[in-house]
């Protein structure tokens, strides 16, 4: 039996599309990264700071407040504005990289800004939302389907 040339370019095709499937999977996946500017631990939030993710518009945080990046792929720049007590601004730079299998992440800012140098799994963390589920009332109360119910009275 002999194998043409139509048959290594099918070969060829379809290596190709696995290839691109892997590879639009890595820099297509889509996270939102949680910049959290609250009371962490010890440390006490920051009255003022300016995130800038990957290069886009500030993000003004103040004191007590979280806010939302949505950004696509796993490699990330974070840039960190911040007014210190003395009026100096300080502005730290620093790159991340999201974990694959992670879809939501938070990052403690006034502990980034507390310890620039820190390895990033200490300020960057999963976030597991707290969402509450309510359950549906129970089947105890009467349901009125008849919209000319309340009007009858009995004499």
């Amino acid at each position: 039996m002999k194998i043409g040339r139509s048959f290594y370019i099918r070969i060829a095709a379809i290596i190709l599309v696995i290839l691109l499937g892997v590879w639009m999977f890595f820099i297509g996946k889509q996270h939102t990264i949680l910049l959290d500017n609250n009371r962490y631990e010890e440390i006490r939030a920051l009255d003022e700071v300016a995130v800038s993710v990957d290069g886009g518009e500030d993000i003004d945080l103040y004191s007590r407040m979280r806010d939302q990046a949505i950004v696509t792929g796993q490699g990330h720049t974070i840039s960190v504005t911040y007014t210190d007590s003395s009026w100096e601004e300080h502005t730290i730079v620093r790159d991340i990289d999201i974990p694959l299998g992670e879809n939501m992440m938070i990052i403690y800012l006034p502990y980034l800004v507390e310890n620039p140098d820190s390895p990033q799994e200490e300020w960057l963390q999963h976030f597991e939302s707290q969402a509450v589920t309510v359950s549906p009332s129970s089947s105890d109360s009467a349901v009125v389907t008849d919209d000319s119910a309340g009007l009858m009275m009995d004499f």
